[in-house]
């Protein structure tokens, strides 16, 4: 019987020992599988040449007879990490001090060394000894100086074997075009304008490849500071990056060749530069008088030389100037360009129409030869305006109430002001009134009997007579003269009761008559 085996394990292809012990006088037979009858070796100790892992069966053995109990015994290969054996990592002498020495990021070339297997482990030593035996790696490689050794060794380990790449370390002093320099712009047109912009990087990418020699693999890398650049960290998406200092900043491009990741080139080369919008100020709310001439509307406090575009609500152009002369309701717009062509935010105007009062006596109400005359205006025909009034007062005050109450007879001004500073229109409105009594005795004061508030082209008297309390005739008034004086042809009547008769068209052109007494009294 088999007392003992001993199986073996190596990475990559290789012999390995492998070993069984039997009973005394029994002969180890070893087979490729479990039932073949042809051993392929025999004694105690095999050892195969392997590329993969393989299964041996052993047996122990008398006579040449080959049945009986057979054990297994594993000789394990383990694949070796495939890698890039040796490799050439270049990198710039930017730093300044043109001597063949610089920082790399030898963690840079782990993805070349491992032809992108993600899952090795890779660590760095100076010398193929330390690297072989898994000694003490660099502390730090991502800062590695070539003035330190020109070549380096990388271990490179998945679960159970590792492999040893070795890394030179070259210097490139590469030559970039003069001018090799570009400038992105842009107009701070986002929700802040404060001096910090989302730039896409990629139309400068385009820019600087197409001014190296066409044929090359080369691809365009940003980064904030030159250590960055030359270690490749940080790196900057292009596709949105804002500037982070306010208005203008440098980054530094690193240019390196596709295929290996060589550096190409490095240096300050692109500026963000953002461009301030015009600023100026309207007035967002204007009215214009439809009575009177256009109004301007005025841009004011800009912050630079610019050029103006005004439209109406309809889109059409009104004027290029700072200013825009309108004559109608509307909303209108104004844009300002500067002179590095950013055209700013839109501003809007809202222009409101006002206008004069346009007032007759279809839009008033007069009560009078009542213990209340008063006159009532209706204002809701009178224009777009928003009006005040006031009677006999052109300068005001002027009150927001229609009414005005508890009038003497006479004839009044109305004077209707647009609060928007359109204009005042004004109405002459008669209160008539039929005085009670006269005193014709020369002092000045009641001397006549007429009908007050007559002396307006609104009231059209046709007729006044008055008659004694017999009903006889006894004055025809002269309608042009200063009304009846007392007199009855030539003589003076006596104090008495009189009755008159008064017969007009009113000031909305209705005809009306007028009945009533009076007293004559002399004193």
């Amino acid at each position: 019987s088999i007392t003992a085996t001993t199986p073996a394990t190596r990475c990559g292809a290789g012999t390995l020992n492998l070993s069984a012990t039997a009973t005394i006088g029994a002969t180890v037979l070893w087979f490729d599988a479990e039932t073949s009858t042809t051993p392929i070796y025999s004694g105690s100790n095999y050892t195969p040449l392997l590329s993969a892992t393989t299964t041996y069966y052993v047996l122990a053995s008398a006579n040449g007879c080959v049945t009986g109990d057979r054990i297994a015994i594993i000789a394990t290969v383990n694949p070796l990490p495939i890698i890039q054996s040796a490799i050439e990592f270049k990198n710039c002498d930017e730093d300044g001090i043109a001597d063949g020495f610089t920082d790399f990021n030898l963690n840079e070339a782990n993805t070349i060394i491992t032809k992108g297997d993600n899952s090795l482990n890779v660590n760095y030593y100076l010398t193929s000894t330390e690297a072989n035996i898994g000694g003490v790696p660099l502390n730090n490689p991502s800062t590695f100086n070539n003035a330190t050794a020109n070549t380096v060794y990388a271990r490179v380990q998945n679960t159970f074997c590792f492999s040893v790449s070795t890394v030179k370390l070259s210097v490139s002093s590469t030559l970039l075009p003069a001018g090799f320099n570009y400038e992105l712009t842009a107009c701070d047109k986002d929700a802040n304008a404060d001096g910090f912009f989302a730039f896409n990087l990629t139309e400068s990418s385009t820019y600087f490849i197409n001014s190296l020699p066409a044929g090359q693999p080369l691809s365009v890398h940003y980064y904030r500071n030159l250590n960055d650049a030359q270690l490749e960290l940080n790196e900057i998406p292009p596709a949105n990056y804002t500037n982070q200092t306010k208005d203008s900043e440098i980054l530094f491009v690193r240019i390196e060749n596709e295929n290996d990741g060589n550096c190409y080139g490095i240096g300050p080369y692109l500026t963000l530069t953002v461009q301030q919008i015009p600023k100026f100020e309207v007035n967002p709310t204007a009215i214009v008088c439809l009575n009177l001439p256009p109004i301007k509307l005025q841009t004011f406090n800009p912050q630079g030389n610019y050029t103006y575009q005004w439209k109406n609500d309809t889109g059409t152009v009104i004027s290029y100037d700072s200013s825009a002369e309108v004559s109608s309701a509307g909303i209108y717009t104004v844009i300002a360009n500067s002179d590095l062509n950013c055209e700013s935010f839109p501003k809007t105007v809202t222009v409101t129409a006002s206008d004069i009062a346009t007032i007759t006596m279809n839009d008033i109400t007069v009560v009078d030869d009542s213990d209340n005359n008063y006159i009532t205006i209706n204002n809701t025909n009178l224009g777009l305006g928003d009006y005040a009034f006031s009677l006999d007062a052109p300068f005001g005050p002027f009150q927001d109430e229609t009414s005005f109450e508890n009038l003497l007879p006479g004839t009044y001004t109305l004077y209707v002001s647009d609060k928007n500073s359109c204009g005042v229109a004004a109405l002459d409105i008669a209160i008539l009134g039929f005085p009670k009594f006269f005193t014709p005795n020369d002092d000045g004061q009641n001397d006549t009997w007429k009908v007050l508030g007559n002396d307006t082209n609104n009231i059209q008297i046709s007729a006044i007579y008055v008659y004694d309390r017999f009903g006889k005739l006894v004055a025809d008034v002269d309608l042009t003269g200063d009304g009846w004086d007392g007199f009855y042809n030539g003589e003076r009547l006596p104090s008495a009761d009189y009755w008159y008769l008064v017969k007009f068209t009113d000031q909305n052109g209705d005809y009306r008559e007028k009945q009533g007494h009076l007293s004559l009294i002399r004193r």
